[in-house]
């Protein structure tokens, strides 16, 4: 029987300046060598864990106990380390965890002979440049969905996962478009992906999908915002195939050129996908075209 894979590390980097980094020396400044006591029994504890910690009431009380450090004071310092930067305040306001962009960078530096490594997509503080460096590395959600959304992750996949993936159309649809969008925009968020699967389930197709994140591209506004304002518009004007939505640009290029030889000129505005346009058209143009 295989043994389980291990997340934690056994031991981690401490440099020996570290009380000379301008975010550990003002926690020293403002709680003394408790605070810093506090600082790097933390860090064990993250490191422990893998590349982040829970701070729960349970690991609250259990810490505070251990150290022997009033649990006020303790969280005092803990939001201190947050301010200064030290550990993430957004990672601990919404999913009461700690951690930091440079502890993860060093936990992946440390496991960077591991056959695979999984880190939670909605913890993930690193750009996808520096995700794309890690080839063990696979993103995961917290709620399961989309278990590989890392477009480098070379980590074979088992037969029975391929099997039950050749089998269920709709997760192949949404790897599609999430690959899509982490390639070309940023590693998409749990709202993002929510948001595109919402359009999935009022009709769209995913070539659909696929056809606005690359107008947003060409047009250079790479936001959810934007391609939801493009798939809006198709739905409102009943357009739900690639073939319809060709349809609909060359009628919008063919109106623009009748403009541009009646006016010969530029007239501000903003067109169908939320953009500029360069053509004031009549309502019912506007209408019939879904602008």
């Amino acid at each position: 029987m295989a043994r389980p894979q291990k997340n934690g590390l056994d031991y981690f980097p401490l440099d020996v300046d570290m009380d000379q980094d301008d975010k550990v020396a003002l926690i020293e400044a403002q709680h003394g060598i408790v605070g810093f006591a506090i600082v790097v029994k933390l860090l064990m504890k993250i490191y422990k864990n893998s590349y982040f910690y829970e701070w729960t009431e349970k690991e609250q009380l259990l810490f505070s106990k251990r150290v022997n450090v009033d649990i006020n004071r303790v969280n005092v310092i803990i939001n201190d380390c947050a301010k200064w930067g030290l550990f993430n305040g957004d990672m601990l306001k919404t999913y009461k965890i700690l951690t930091s962009e440079g502890v993860q960078r060093r936990y992946l530096e440390a496991v960077g002979r591991r056959q695979k490594v999984k880190m939670y997509k909605e913890y993930l503080l690193l750009n996808q440049d520096t995700v794309n460096v890690y080839k063990n590395l696979i993103i995961v959600y917290i709620n399961g969905i989309n278990d590989n959304i890392n477009p480098q992750s070379k980590v074979k996949e088992s037969k029975v996962k391929k099997s039950k993936e050749n089998n269920n159309s709709n997760d192949n649809v949404k790897k599609s478009y999430v690959e899509f969008f982490n390639n070309n925009f940023h590693l998409i968020t749990k709202f993002e992906l929510e948001t595109l699967n919402s359009f999935e389930k009022d009709g769209l197709n995913e070539e659909v999908i696929i056809l606005a994140l690359e107008k947003a591209v060409e047009n250079g506004v790479r936001t959810i915002n934007y391609v939801k304002t493009i798939l809006h518009s198709w739905l409102e004007n009943n357009i739900k195939t690639v073939e319809e939505v060709k349809t609909l640009d060359k009628e919008f290029k063919r109106r623009n050129n009748k403009e541009r030889n009646k006016n010969g000129a530029k007239i501000d505005g903003f067109n169908s996908y939320g953009g500029q346009r360069e053509y004031d058209f009549d309502d019912l143009e506007k209408k019939l075209l879904g602008y």
